[in-house]
C-alpha cells in the first residue's frame, strides 16, 4: 500500500512530500507539504491495512506539527472506521481509504489546524526549506 501511495502523491502532487519523516513526535508514513503566500501547510498520512485505532491515535500524534493529519485505510477495512466516525470528529483527524494508484477517497475532512507544537512545527519547515535548496526541481504546490 505505501508504494502505491507514494505513485500516487509523486504523479498527483510532485515532490512535495517526505517518506516516514523522523525526528518529530512519531514517523508518519507521509508527511505532504505546500506553502500558500508566506505559510507552510503539513498534512500527515498514516497508512494502514487494518487497526485504525492504532493509526487514529498515531495521527492524533502528528497534529503536533501538521495542521491535518489522516488515517488512510483501504477499503476491505475502512467500514469499521467509519462505523466510530464520530472519534475522527472528536478528535480532528481526517480519514480516507486508498486501494490503488487513482482509488483515493477522502471519507471525513477536517478543517485545518494550527499544530500543536510551535517547535516541531518549525523544525518540520526548517527540513521542507532545506530539502528545496538541495532539490531545485522540487516544486511547493500552491
Amino acid at each position: 500500500m505505501s508504494k502505491l501511495f507514494e505513485k500516487f502523491l509523486k504523479v498527483n502532487f510532485g515532490n512535495t512530500y517526505f517518506k516516514e519523516y523522523q525526528g518529530l513526535f512519531g514517523i508518519p508514513d507521509f508527511v505532504f507539504y505546500s506553502k500558500y503566500e508566506d505559510e507552510v501547510a503539513v498534512i500527515s498520512f498514516e497508512l494502514k491495512l487494518k487497526d485504525w485505532k492504532r493509526a487514529a491515535k498515531q495521527a492524533f500524534r502528528y497534529k503536533s506539527f501538521s495542521n491535518i493529519a489522516y488515517v488512510v485505510l483501504s477499503s476491505k477495512s475502512v467500514n469499521s472506521a467509519l462505523n466510530n466516525i464520530e472519534l475522527f470528529e472528536r478528535y480532528h483527524i481526517g480519514l480516507a481509504k486508498f486501494d490503488n494508484e487513482s482509488d483515493f477517497e477522502i471519507l471525513y475532512k477536517p478543517e485545518s489546524s494550527k499544530p500543536f507544537s510551535d517547535i516541531l512545527s518549525q523544525k518540520l519547515v526548517n527540513s521542507i526549506v532545506s530539502n528545496r535548496k538541495r532539490s531545485k526541481n522540487c516544486e511547493i504546490l500552491f
